[in-house]
């Protein structure tokens, strides 16, 4: 049950870059005079900060997958909040278990960018493929520079993870002329697919995918089974001139085995837009690398998925004071 407090504090907690607060859609929840919302527009450095600012608030939003909400921090906020709104689908950040052990409702804004983020893999994809950023920085640097490309059509493209996220750039990937190959990281998932007489791309294990795809995509959730599920001895299985990306989670990749991967040729290239740490540090390795594509987590940044995800958020929080809970909790 809620709180029966007549002023609700809403707290977001970690808006940086600065994307919610500015945004028309999240002007709903200031016209609701019972809420009293708290923006914080830095992204905290340390669990305590962390703490202080959840302090005394019924929901807080969080809007990005650096921010950990774990259970000494809902243990100690447990008396008051009783709602976390992500803003975004991943959800390994917070401790799902703790906050419904505490009674603590977790939201989300699932499905709201598989359209873009499938759109994004998919020009990721296009991009490393043609070395089109190589081809960009050598002209520019006064080159006329004659490269080979990878032709994408007649390609087998390996898609680990079989969502929405996954489905989706299988059907414009086909539409390129790539063959689509599926490797679904449950059973569950597998059996579903299975039964779907509409599914029509063949479902072949981890191995297979690695040793038949001219590019693989990544497509899962990161959890315990999912940690470093593509390391050195999987690159070793996957084609010298292969392709990686990932816009799923970093962590699904070992970073320091992927590294050598690409200096050492063991596959062609890799385009990423998730890591280990964001923003990266101007020493990082990863932007020492030629073969690699880089791009600032922002699969799901399109206008349209944005204005859309703000509004699940927003009608997730006045749901949920109003007790109505739908689709869009966990």
């Amino acid at each position: 049950m809620l709180e029966n407090k007549q002023i609700k504090k809403i707290t977001v907690i970690d808006d940086y870059p600065t994307i919610l607060s500015d945004s028309y859609e999240f002007n709903r929840l200031r016209k609701h005079s019972n809420y009293n919302l708290v923006i914080n527009r830095t992204r905290p450095k340390s669990p305590n900060e962390t703490l202080e600012i959840c302090a005394d608030s019924d929901t807080v939003i969080v809007s990005h997958t650096s921010t950990n909400i774990d259970n000494p921090l809902l243990e100690s906020v447990s008396q008051d909040l009783r709602h976390i709104a992500i803003w975004g689908t991943a959800m390994d950040h917070v401790n799902i278990s703790s906050a419904k052990r505490l009674g603590i409702a977790v939201s989300n804004t699932k499905n709201s960018s598989t359209i873009s983020v499938a759109e994004h893999a998919l020009a990721l994809l296009l991009t490393t493929a043609k070395k089109i950023p190589q081809m960009d920085t050598r002209m520019r640097g006064g080159e006329w520079p004659s490269s080979q490309q990878m032709q994408l059509k007649g390609k087998t493209l390996g898609i680990i993870g079989a969502g929405p996220v996954g489905i989706r750039l299988a059907k414009i990937a086909s539409g390129i002329g790539m063959k689509i190959i599926i490797h679904p990281i449950n059973d569950q998932t597998r059996e579903k697919l299975l039964s779907d007489k509409s599914f029509k791309w063949k479902i072949v294990s981890i191995d297979e995918l690695l040793e038949e795809s001219d590019a693989v995509s990544l497509h899962a959730r990161y959890n315990t089974h999912t940690d470093k599920f593509l390391s050195a001895n999987e690159f070793s299985r996957m084609k010298p001139n292969s392709i990686l990306i990932n816009t799923a989670r970093s962590k699904i990749v070992d970073t320091n085995a992927l590294i050598e991967a690409l200096v050492n040729q063991t596959i062609g290239a890799a385009a990423l837009d998730v890591f280990d740490n964001e923003p990266l540090a101007k020493n990082d390795k990863l932007l020492q690398i030629d073969n690699l594509v880089l791009t600032p987590h922002v699969a799901s940044n399109t206008i349209e998925a944005t204005n859309e995800s703000i509004n699940i958020l927003v009608s997730n929080i006045i749901n949920f004071h109003k007790n109505k809970i739908d689709e869009y909790f966990i």
